[in-house]
């Protein structure tokens, strides 16, 4: 009997043993699980904060360009404050999920959310401050194409014969204003086209002789006169600096050259305003 009861206790004492160690193994793997789990919260909130601070770095790099893009385009350069205007945080995690994450670290996270959130808007803004560039740098970009600005020949010899305003008219020998300026050359230099637009006429116009006329948008419009040949036709697109005729002395013309005229709004312009 003694002997039996000595085999109970010692078996009690043994399962005692046994299931404390068991709870132990346990218990030491569920603090390990925690490490690890903490580790990993920490491992991506630290790459979290590394990719946030590299996004709002680079950021700050577009803004740069976008106000350098703006002074080019003769645009306002935006207010700073408007990049912050209508920030509001918002949770990306439950922190239910994390009922045993520290205090210190949900802080981080939290930032992390705000820091998210702020860059979304920023985006947003500068996504469409860009569209707003472009469109103006379009507009500006087409209208330098438009506008005869451009020197009206490929002659290597060019001189200016006659300037834009009242003269000795060579021909008649009375004095009388003169709407263009006579670009001298050889026969034959190339004339172009000193802005982007449409031939409204090509064809012999009396004192001029054979003439051309473009019609430019923005209401310019240039007429190239005394040409010994014309190249294009009435209705014809043409591009800035395209060929358009060969300089000549046809019409009324003491010598070879090229009458070039300039209007704006349908009235005459020096076009030593526009080279």
């Amino acid at each position: 009997m003694m002997l039996f009861g000595i085999l109970v206790v010692t078996f009690f004492v043994c399962l005692f043993f046994i299931v404390g160690y068991h709870i132990k193994l346990r218990q030491e793997k569920n603090f390990r699980t925690a490490v690890e789990k903490r580790q990993e919260i920490l491992s991506k909130i630290h790459k979290s904060e590394i990719i946030l601070t590299s996004l709002s770095g680079k950021l700050k790099e577009i803004q740069k360009n976008d106000n350098a893009y703006r002074l080019y385009a003769s645009m306002d350069i935006l207010d700073p404050e408007m990049y912050k205007a209508g920030v509001g945080g918002y949770k990306i995690f439950d922190e239910s999920d994390y009922p045993n994450v520290s205090a210190d670290l949900l802080n981080r996270m939290e930032r992390i959310s705000f820091g998210m959130t702020t860059l979304v808007h920023q985006t947003d803004a500068e996504r469409e401050s860009l569209g707003e560039i472009q469109g103006k740098i379009r507009e500006k970009l087409d209208r330098m194409d438009n506008t005869p600005s451009i020197w009206p020949t490929r002659s290597p010899y060019v001189t200016i014969n006659s300037i834009f305003g009242s003269r000795i008219n060579p021909i008649t020998g009375y004095r009388q204003f003169h709407d263009a300026v006579d670009i001298g050359g050889r026969r034959g230099d190339t004339v172009v086209a000193s802005a982007r637009g449409t031939v409204i006429f090509a064809g012999w116009k009396g004192a001029l002789g054979q003439c051309i006329i473009i019609q430019h948008k923005y209401d310019y419009e240039t007429t190239y006169g005394h040409l010994d040949t014309i190249l294009v036709k009435e209705g014809q697109k043409v591009e800035r600096n395209q060929e358009i005729g060969k300089m000549g002395a046809t019409g009324r013309a003491s010598g070879v050259h090229l009458h070039y005229c300039v209007a704006l709004h349908g009235q005459k312009a020096n076009p030593k305003m526009f080279f």
